[in-house]
């Protein structure tokens, strides 16, 4: 049996800031998980629609390639394998490296059904005799089991903007500590990504489409799935509540230190209060599946509409002030 030697892991929220979390620590660098979360650009939106799943229309309030964004600005790029290796895993834990990964839960048998796609972890232990890999999960303090067949499949979809086929590759080692400088960067480029009409399917331009195709949900034969995986995206899932947007505000909280005239615009607080619309939002799609009301989507079409201009007018702000 391989295994990484002095790895702890550590439960937590969401699933790659999990994952970057527990390799800072392996490398000797606490970070806290908003932290890890501000660092990777976590904070997004971004709406895609795809006849090959259930529901067909979706939406995530985290940004797309999370691990690139974060490696990146440590200046530490990650290079993903793009194709099945199966001797990298053995190559990595032998050299005292996890494997860092993107995959789809469909792949992953402690998972439900519901399919949901470039979800983060780690490999930290590989027995090749039993053909198991051991996996870091952010649900779970203990690891999971699976087989290397089962990580295969898991690795190899292609879901854009997500995940590309086998987005997995060892872990680069971290040397930094946060600075000012860093952590004003990725803020800026954070909030300017939101502000960006230039993505169709990110930012403001995604939420804008979201806004229109939203009331038509209730036309759609699995409408209540439409409303109970919106419910799902925006409460669970690893989102820590209000659709990623309370975990933000705990990074901006933490960031004060550095960078103490955010402290003017009370930026933490309104991303909490950002937080709070979203979990409005997220009552509306709960009831709408709980009482059978398919007319609440156009109420969840408004709700929208507003956080949209709310989250607009207050990113606009931190930009002046930061």
């Amino acid at each position: 049996m391989l295994q990484l030697k002095n790895f702890s892991h550590r439960q937590g929220v969401h699933c790659s800031s999990t994952a970057i979390g527990d390799i800072a620590r392996f490398d000797g660098i606490e970070l806290s998980e908003p932290m890890v979360f501000g660092l990777g650009e976590g904070l997004g939106f971004v709406y895609y629609e795809d006849e090959a799943l259930s529901p067909v229309s979706r939406f995530n309030g985290r940004a797309s390639n999370f691990e690139e964004k974060f490696y990146q600005r440590i200046e530490t790029p990650l290079s993903w394998q793009g194709s099945w290796q199966a001797s990298t895993i053995a190559d990595s834990i032998r050299n005292n490296r996890p494997i860092i990964a993107k995959t789809s839960i469909a792949g992953l048998p402690y998972y439900q059904p519901a399919d949901f796609f470039g979800h983060g972890v780690l490999v930290v232990g590989l027995d090749e005799n039993a053909e198991q890999v051991e996996i870091a999960e952010s649900f779970s303090e203990e690891l999971q089991h699976i087989s290397i067949a089962q990580f295969k499949q898991a690795v190899a979809g292609n879901y854009p903007p997500f995940m590309t086929a086998y987005s997995y590759t060892s872990a680069p080692e971290m040397r930094f500590s946060p600075s000012s400088d860093m952590i004003k960067d990725s803020i800026t480029a954070t909030l300017k990504s939101l502000l960006s009409a230039d993505h169709a399917l990110e930012g403001v331009a995604a939420m804008e489409r979201a806004i229109e195709a939203i009331p038509q949900w209730a036309q759609t034969k699995d409408w209540q799935w439409h409303a109970r995986f919106a419910y799902q995206s925006i409460e669970k899932r690893g989102t820590g509540g209000g659709n990623f947007r309370f975990l933000y505000a705990d990074f901006i909280k933490e960031t004060y230190r550095y960078l103490p005239r955010l402290r003017n615009c009370n930026a933490d607080i309104a991303f909490r209060e950002s937080a709070e619309q979203w979990q409005a939002l997220a009552h509306i799609f709960k009831t709408i599946f709980i009482k059978q009301e398919p007319e609440g989507f156009i109420a969840a079409a408004a709700q929208l509409k507003h956080i949209k201009k709310l989250e607009v007018t207050r990113c606009k702000t931190i930009l002046k002030t930061i």
